[in-house]
């Protein structure tokens, strides 16, 4: 999704993650509702990965991350472990289900998306942008409720 002209340039960089990964959340649900499956689960991992990407900013995010020697932020498994370990992300999701997004993301991006569920995919990712407090509790209901129609 283009974000030149959508994104306030003046914005710093966790402020601008947190734009990005709303415009992507925004762009995902309009082309699963085109049936472009695979572009959309590119936008909304996009969403995830800004977003958990927004707490490396401390100055943005009031949280102290828990990093280990070696741990490489920019790895998003890595830093999605990080998160949790560090209590953004509660026990109502776990690594499986992160690398079970990523699978997803890998089977479209190479053209081997033949089937998937769409509904859990949607409810882990709004689960995980809810609690990288991307998504109200209202939006995410918003979102649940789409799902289930």
């Amino acid at each position: 999704m283009p974000h030149t002209g959508v994104i306030d340039e003046t914005l710093d960089g966790g402020r601008e993650l947190l734009m990005r990964a709303r415009l992507h959340v925004e762009g995902s649900l309009r082309r699963f509702s085109k049936r472009m499956n695979e572009d959309a689960i590119a936008a909304m991992y996009d969403a995830i990965s800004s977003a958990m990407q927004r707490y490396t900013y401390p100055d943005v995010v009031d949280i102290t991350l828990d990093v280990s020697d070696g741990e490489i932020l920019s790895d998003d498994a890595t830093l999605f472990k990080i998160l949790k370990r560090s209590g953004v992300i509660d026990d109502s999701i776990d690594t499986s289900d992160f690398a079970y997004i990523s699978q997803i993301l890998d089977a479209a991006l190479e053209n081997r998306l033949e089937s998937f569920d769409k509904t859990r995919f949607l409810k882990l990712s709004s689960n995980v942008l809810f609690q990288l407090r991307v998504l109200t509790s209202d939006e995410m209901q918003k979102l649940v409720e789409a799902i289930s129609q």
